[in-house]
C-alpha cells in the first residue's frame, strides 16, 4: 500500500497520491488493531476453560501485525536486511498459531473421545501456556535484544579479525583431516588396490 514512499526514482508527485491512499488505508486499519475480541471475556465460550488461551491469541495477533507495522515504519525499505526482527515475528505467528491449532483439535478429540476429554483439556492447556509464555519472550526480544552488537561481531568474525582465538587449538583429526583424493591415482583402475603388498 505505501511501498511506493520507499522506492528511488518515484516522482514526488506520485509519492504524494501513494501517501494519501495509504494514509486513507492505515488510517482506518490500525485503529482496528487496539481492540478486538480478546477483551471480551465472552468470546470463544464454545470452547469452554481453553477459551481463554483463544482470547490471547487473538489480542497478540493483533500486537504482532502492530509490531510488524512498527518496524515496517522504523526501517522502511530496510525491514527486510532484520532478519533477526523478522525471525521472530515469525517464530511468534508460530506459537499463535500452534495455540489455535492446539485448543481446536482438543475441542475435537474431546467430543470424539469423551472418556479422556478432561484429560485431553489438561495437555492442551499445558500446551498453550507453555507457547504463550514463549511468544511474551519473542515479544519482548522484538525491541530488547543485542541484534546490532551481534551484527558487527559476526561481521567482523567473517573478516578474520578474530582468527588468532584459534591459536593452540588442536585438530582433533591430528594430521588433518582424513578425506580422499577426488579421484583415483594416476595409473590406477577404480576398485583395484594400489598398495604394496609384502611378499
Amino acid at each position: 500500500m505505501a511501498g511506493d514512499l520507499i522506492q528511488e526514482g518515484i516522482p514526488l508527485k506520485e509519492k504524494g497520491k501513494v501517501l494519501t491512499r495509504a494514509g486513507r488505508f492505515y488510517g482506518q486499519w490500525y485503529p482496528r488493531l487496539a481492540v478486538g475480541s480478546g477483551q471480551n471475556p465472552a468470546t470463544y465460550h464454545e470452547f469452554g476453560p481453553l477459551a481463554t488461551h483463544l482470547r490471547y491469541a487473538e489480542r497478540a495477533c493483533r500486537k504482532l501485525a502492530r509490531s510488524t507495522f512498527y518496524g515496517m515504519a522504523l526501517w522502511r525499505g530496510k525491514t527486510e536486511e532484520h532478519g533477526a526482527f523478522l525471525g521472530r515475528i515469525v517464530d511468534i505467528g508460530a506459537e499463535l498459531y500452534g495455540i489455535c491449532c492446539a485448543v481446536a483439535y482438543a475441542r475435537t478429540t474431546a467430543a470424539e473421545r469423551p472418556e479422556h476429554a478432561k484429560a485431553i483439556q489438561e495437555l492442551a492447556d499445558l500446551f498453550c501456556k507453555q507457547s504463550q509464555l514463549r511468544a511474551e519472550r519473542l515479544f519482548h526480544d522484538l525491541w530488547h535484544n543485542a541484534d546490532g552488537a551481534t551484527y558487527a561481531v559476526a561481521q567482523d568474525v567473517l573478516g578474520g579479525r578474530h582468527a588468532w582465538l584459534e591459536d593452540g587449538v588442536l585438530d582433533p583429526s591430528g594430521e588433518g583431516p582424513m578425506v580422499p583424493d577426488s579421484g583415483p591415482a594416476s595409473g590406477t583402475t577404480p576398485g583395484t588396490n594400489t598398495e604394496a603388498k609384502a611378499p
